[in-house]
């Protein structure tokens, strides 16, 4: 049922970002996202959005999204893909998280 893409790396005007996209079912998508962010620090967070109509959504609260690295490196091109990749190594149990996460979700409301 899960759907991997691959990863997409881009330099804009703010640097290096590495993405990783996963759908989760027909109503949820993961992104797995690796930047500097204006700490300073390269940080790469797992977060989920749901899709209402023909968009995805993320809602504060209501949708999944963890931290799953900080760390210091200048954020170069390979500091980047290297964290990143080390983290999507790790996606079987960041999607188990997510799946979690909803059926908690649903279970609640």
């Amino acid at each position: 049922m899960f759907k991997e893409k691959f990863m997409k790396i881009r330099k804009s005007a703010f640097g290096w970002t590495a993405d990783t996209l996963v759908q989760i079912d027909d109503e949820v998508r993961l992104c797995i996202t690796t930047m500097k962010r204006s700490s300073g620090m390269v940080t790469t967070t797992a977060t989920c959005s749901r899709k209402e109509g023909e968009m995805y959504y993320f809602t504060v609260c209501k949708d999944y999204r963890m931290t799953w690295a900080v760390s210091p490196a200048k954020a170069t091109q390979k500091a980047i893909t290297i964290q990143h990749e080390l983290i999507v190594s790790q996606i079987e149990k960041i999607k188990y998280q997510c799946v979690v996460f909803y059926t908690n979700l649903r279970e609640t409301t």
